[in-house]
């Protein structure tokens, strides 16, 4: 039965087969980005080098470097590295076609490794500021053809990358644009769908990331050449973005023209829907230009300060965004020391385990609501990464880390449904691109935090993230239940529904009216 509180969904249904066409060609965007991001431990893998010509010398000389590796990592200005590596004038690696080889990334260059992936991440951070703005700004469609057309660009670019820094500097850029696309088209899958579709196609947005996730071994195995396979995921957006262009297959949101006063291109786009899905308009339902619907053409950080639930939640979620994004990605870039192994396989196995999770997901938010299962998945990841620290056993340390990293994986795919559900139409792009903003700054710290607190202490790395989880899992009941409930248009609803929905911490807040929040005055703070 479709929400008949959102004037879309009311019209056009939950499901659809408009929405399953255009949903379905959107979502391709997830697998295309996943392969830029996961393609880094392809093309920057972790090999064996040695000096096998000296200066001044007639005959090539066999040295072992590995032992001075291993003596690198703990210290970048090891005496005997900087003189060997003064002193070769030829290395033989154990693996050709990557940037290792290519650009001699070893020994003092070894740094250029942490730089490309920082540089990576920080492309991240800047694209989801920029993209989730300029999108509630200019539409949803149109920020996706620009985006993927850029993301084309600087991808396709980076495969004829002649040094480590323009390597570094388009890498950049295709972060920048990759993640914009994903947060962009994720919210706009949101949407056009209602009732228990939020659920399926939220987190089903997350599968075609888990079956690029498991293809790229594949395909990294049968193009060994780094920029040849570089390449090869990049020409696909060409098609992708193609396809955004063609006239009508794609609209712009019919959410985002209603909030912008675009009524008459919103109803072209519905009654197409309408037609597609089989539906009948009811004489019932009022006309979109006549509905008592009233909402600013924009938004500021003002009009935010008059809701006390809204910036409760808000700091909650973003809390939550940060600790997934660094307990996982802590995980994913210390996955060597659980799967040691070769790397095809270990990526593939990580693939199919995300598979698991993300269809355990889908059960458990239908039969479980938001709320709870949050929390709960969390709290199961906090608690199985702390366990690991109370046994000696190899095997044992292996399978509660594995269940560690199955349950962040499913919370990860959680939170961006339960952040959709809960930041009003108005703002919710912008909202979704802060949250995983933070999320980025976790990312960031994650590779800091595992090798650097590492070496410290082992244990110090699970401590962190065991109870980071831990404390989201519990900030997580902060957040309202928003299972069966429309996704709010305007601020007024959104914190009206917040007000409404009990939540811990949140009890001595001020419950606020639609008329209190209108009218903004003092007596908008009074307790009721």
């Amino acid at each position: 039965m479709a929400d008949d509180h959102d004037r879309v969904i009311s019209r056009i249904g939950n499901i659809g087969r408009w929405q399953a066409r255009t949903i379905g060609i959107i979502s391709i965007a997830s697998g295309l980005t996943a392969w830029q991001t996961l393609i880094v431990g392809f093309l920057i893998p972790e090999i064996d080098f040695k000096c096998i010509r000296w200066e001044n010398s007639t005959t090539k000389l066999e040295v072992d470097l590995q032992d001075i590796q291993l003596l690198q990592q703990e210290s970048n200005t090891t005496e005997e590295c900087l003189f060997r590596e003064a002193e070769c004038m030829e290395w033989e690696y154990s693996e050709y076609g990557n940037v290792v080889q290519q650009f001699n990334l070893i020994c003092s260059r070894d740094v250029y490794r942490s730089l490309t992936s920082s540089l990576y991440m920080g492309g991240q951070i800047v694209g989801i500021l920029l993209s989730g703005v300029l999108s509630d700004l200019f539409g949803r469609r149109k920020m996706m053809i620009i985006i993927s057309l850029l993301l084309t660009i600087s991808s396709c670019s980076t495969a004829a990358a002649n040094s480590v820094e323009s390597f570094g500097a388009l890498r950049f850029f295709t972060a920048m644009f990759g993640v914009s696309l994903f947060t962009t088209s994720f919210v706009y899958s949101m949407e056009l769908v209602g009732g228990i579709w939020n659920v399926y196609i939220g987190i089903g947005l997350e599968f075609p990331w888990a079956f690029a996730y498991m293809i790229l071994p594949g395909i990294a195995y049968l193009i060994p050449n780094w920029s040849h396979l570089q390449l090869a995921l990049s020409l696909p957006n060409i098609l992708f973005t193609g396809v955004l262009l063609i006239p009508g297959l794609i609209p712009e949101s019919p959410k985002w023209l209603l909030m912008h006063n675009r009524d008459k291109e919103a109803e072209e786009i519905l009654v197409m829907a309408e037609k597609m899905n089989k539906r009948e308009k009811s004489v019932k339902e009022q006309d979109l230009g006549t509905g008592a619907y009233v909402e600013p053409k924009s938004w500021s950080v003002k009009d935010i300060l008059y809701c006390p639930h809204m910036i409760v939640c808000t700091l909650a979620m973003f809390f939550l965004w940060f600790t997934n994004s660094m307990v996982y990605y802590g995980l994913v870039l210390n996955s060597g020391t659980l799967m040691p192994g070769d790397r095809y396989i270990n990526t593939l196995i990580s693939g199919s385990l995300e598979v698991l999770a993300y269809a355990l997901t889908i059960v458990v938010f239908v039969y479980g609501g938001r709320r709870f299962t949050q929390s709960g998945t969390l709290l199961f990841c906090g608690i199985s990464l702390l366990l690991t620290l109370t046994t000696s056993d190899v095997t044992g340390k292996m399978a509660l880390s594995q269940i560690g990293k199955l349950a962040i994986t499913a919370s990860f795919a959680m939170v961006y449904l339960y952040a959709a559900e809960i930041f009003p139409t108005v703002c919710r792009n912008a909202a979704m691109s802060f949250s995983s903003f933070f999320a980025r700054i976790g990312s960031v710290i994650a590779p800091f935090a595992g090798r650097e607190l590492g070496k410290v202490n082992p244990s110090l790395p699970i401590w962190l993230f065991g109870l980071c989880s831990i404390v989201a899992g519990v900030l997580s009941l902060v957040l309202p239940e928003t299972k069966d409930s429309s996704l709010p248009d305007t601020l007024v609803e959104g914190e009206t529904f917040l007000s409404s929905r009990p939540g811990l911490f949140r009890r001595c807040l001020p419950k606020k009216t639609e008329e209190r929040m209108e009218n903004k005055d003092n007596k908008a703070y009074e307790r009721d």
